[in-house]
């Protein structure tokens, strides 16, 4: 039964998401809704759905699956109608009242959202919210900015002013510094005016890094707001399973980014019912092992460089490994990895045989692992048979700006989350086995899978790949040992997401601006696990295509994404270099830019046709008016796509469709889409 004091933390809970889902649904119908608005939406709704239902407020938990279900369509461009749309905000705005009367309003405003379900995934409307920023590689990366506008922070007035006076002491740095440039020095000692200039550089390059540390800490909370609730939750938990259990919460005082705190709530709630559940064995059966007949939790937080560790631990039964050996062989899972661990975080995995209102489903830890990896952060699990279980969570104390390392593939830079990286090591130190398997890396006195960056990418023909070091990455599927041509740098960067045209489940999870047009694009270290798992189709056989376009960050990023997405990509940076590529290779689909200088895609696009040319070619934009839409309609394009079109992979997959690939032989060569 419920208590009061749980009640009320529910009630509070709910109250905060509901009124996010009710401005959400207002919003969408003013259309004046961000795109990136829409995944905090869709976290809301799925907190809702987790807390209600497990407190048995089942009228909330089926409004609330319903309103996931229709924000996750919105993300996939699927348009409510907009009686829909009115019925969102009304059942949004229920929920918290719905807590005291009987629940039949709701219950009404649930079936129209059911039947709304029915009808967006029928209409097929394109859904246009208003996209990313302009001036982001062209549109093709999501802000940073505009995924924090989700909600509001506390911000200490102290701290705000203190970085106010920061800023204007930079700015009279950066006078200082644009007085010296105008000193002439015609008989002065060169060397000392040099001296001067790069003093005044670094004190100026220093002040700007010390205000981004500070304006992003303002966004920072407490990972107090989090386990406030836990000794009273744990209670809860025990009463209800009928174990004896006490909660330790233990570490530093630390503060993370709003964020990564949100979404953290779930995720630890998940832990703690699988310690209280799975993890601790009944009253009896602990004294008769000698234990004490209480049962303990500890959720510990420390630093750890640049990162944050937070683990949740139990001194119970430990995992029954023989047990997930046996139910992976009943699912047809063999063979068998040496590991195990990656087996439970499978999505529907359970070793339990009698499923309970709060386990059985096989989806906590799954749901778990996702949470963690949308952050950016790794998890990993230890357990001792009748010694306890730990679940480890490695985490980046910030969202907006996040440490990576930084390793190069032939003249393309790429980035790893720092925290899934174990180690690294000069390849001529590594030693390095074939198996009928694969080849392998002797890593911790066992064998790690290996594979090369560039094949794992698509490069594996580019004539500059000279492969010097291997970084050895966490992933879902265990450890893997990667080949690169250079450890370049462990540096904090701004990563921003990919906008909806290129995201999807694919081997990018976002890019950084490193200056001077360059581009470090971040890879999702579980891609690399799961091609370390698998032989990739020879490259010759892949569809060749041409990227023209005048940015040569957006080159860099199109021809990743696409190089991971099965095919083989040459770049151009405007009309003539296209045509010269055309000259010496044979290309099956063109992907070209409207805004170009000199001379515009759709003039490009006329003169191959007026010169016979017949592949498809793909045009994208964020800037053409109607009628220039029209115009390189005329002129002959195949498909036009906008660089705020919000359904995912659109780019990838229409290439695919042009040139007749289906997805099985896509998947041949990449699973990354």
């Amino acid at each position: 039964m419920n208590t009061p004091e749980l009640t009320r933390i529910f009630r509070e809970e709910l109250q905060q998401r509901s009124d996010r889902l009710v401005a959400g649904a207002r919003s969408l119908r003013d259309r004046t809704l961000a795109a990136a608005d829409v995944p905090d939406l869709i976290r809301d709704a799925h907190t809702i759905k987790g807390s209600s239902g497990l407190l048995g407020h089942n009228r909330i938990r089926e409004a609330a699956t319903c309103l996931e279900e229709l924000w996750r369509g919105v993300s996939e461009g699927r348009a409510p109608s907009s009686d829909v749309m009115v019925a969102m905000e009304a059942a949004a705005g229920r929920l918290p009242s719905s807590l005291d009367d009987d629940g039949e309003e709701l219950s009404k405003l649930t079936r129209r959202l059911a039947d709304g379900l029915d009808e967006s995934s029928e209409a097929g409307e394109v859904l246009t919210l208003p996209g990313p920023e302009s001036g982001s590689l062209g549109g093709l990366l999501s802000s940073v900015s505009e995924s924090l506008l989700g909600g509001v922070t506390r911000v200490d007035t102290g701290d705000l002013y203190r970085l106010i006076n920061r800023v204007v002491e930079v700015s009279l740095d950066a006078d200082a510094l644009a007085d010296l440039s105008l000193v002439s020095i015609e008989g002065a000692d060169p060397d000392m005016f040099r001296q001067a200039w790069r003093v005044q550089l670094e004190k100026l390059s220093q002040s700007i890094a010390e205000i981004q540390d500070q304006a992003v800490a303002l966004a920072d909370v407490s990972f107090g707001e989090v386990t406030s609730t836990f000794q009273q939750f744990v209670r809860y938990l025990g009463r209800r399973i009928g174990k004896d259990v006490r909660l330790e919460l233990s570490g530093e005082p630390i503060h993370l980014d709003r964020q990564i705190v949100d979404m953290l709530r779930e995720p630890l709630r998940h832990l703690l019912v699988n310690a209280v559940d799975h993890g601790l064995e009944d009253p009896d059966r602990r004294v008769s092992l000698g234990k004490p007949a209480t049962g303990t939790i500890t959720v510990a937080i420390r630093s750890v460089d640049d990162k944050v560790e937070i683990s949740v631990s139990d001194d119970g039964a430990g995992i029954n490994w023989t047990k997930v050996s046996k139910e992976a062989e009943d699912r047809g899972m063999a063979p068998l990895p040496t590991d195990l661990t990656p087996l439970l975080f499978h999505p529907g995995f359970s070793t339990i045989d009698v499923p309970t209102e709060f386990s059985g489903s096989g989806d906590g830890l799954s749901a778990v692992r996702e949470a963690i990896e949308q952050v950016r952060g790794v998890i990993r699990v230890e357990s001792q048979r009748d010694k306890g279980t730990t679940v480890v969570m490695t985490l980046p104390v910030s969202m907006v700006l996040q440490n990576a390392v930084i390793v190069a593939s032939g003249d393309q830079f790429w980035g790893l989350p720092e925290a899934s990286v174990e180690a690294s090591m000069p390849l001529s130190k590594a030693e390095i086995q074939s198996t009928p398997s694969g080849r392998v890396l002797r890593f911790a006195s066992g064998d790690v899978p290996y594979v090369s960056l560039a094949e794992a990418v698509g490069a594996e023909d580019d004539e500059e790949v000279d492969e010097q070091e291997i970084v050895v990455v966490n992933t879902r599927f265990g450890l893997v040992a990667v080949s690169v041509d250079e450890l370049v740098d462990r540096r904090r960067v701004a990563v921003k997401n990919l906008g909806p045209i290129l995201e999807g489940p694919g081997h990018v999870t976002g890019a950084a601006l490193l200056g001077a047009g360059q581009v470090l694009v971040v890879l999702d270290p579980n891609y690399l696990g799961m091609v370390a798992g698998r032989r990739p189709r020879p490259i010759d056989s892949k569809p060749r295509v041409l990227v023209v376009d005048d940015s040569a960050g957006v080159r860099q990023l199109l021809s990743a994404t696409l190089n991971g997405a099965g095919f083989d990509v040459t770049v151009a940076g405007g009309a003539r270099e296209a045509v010269m590529a055309m000259a010496e290779l044979d290309f099956d689909a063109l992907v070209v830019d409207y805004s170009m200088p000199r001379s515009n895609g759709t003039e490009l696009v006329r003169a191959l046709r007026g010169a016979d040319v017949t592949v498809p070619i793909v045009m994208v934009s964020g800037v053409a008016t109607a009628e220039e839409k029209q115009e390189a309609w005329r002129a002959g394009v195949d498909a036009y796509l906008d660089k705020f079109d919000l359904r995912q992979g659109v780019l990838s997959s229409t290439i695919r469709r042009l040139i007749g690939m289906d997805e099985a032989s896509a998947a041949n060569g990449s699973d990354a889409s």
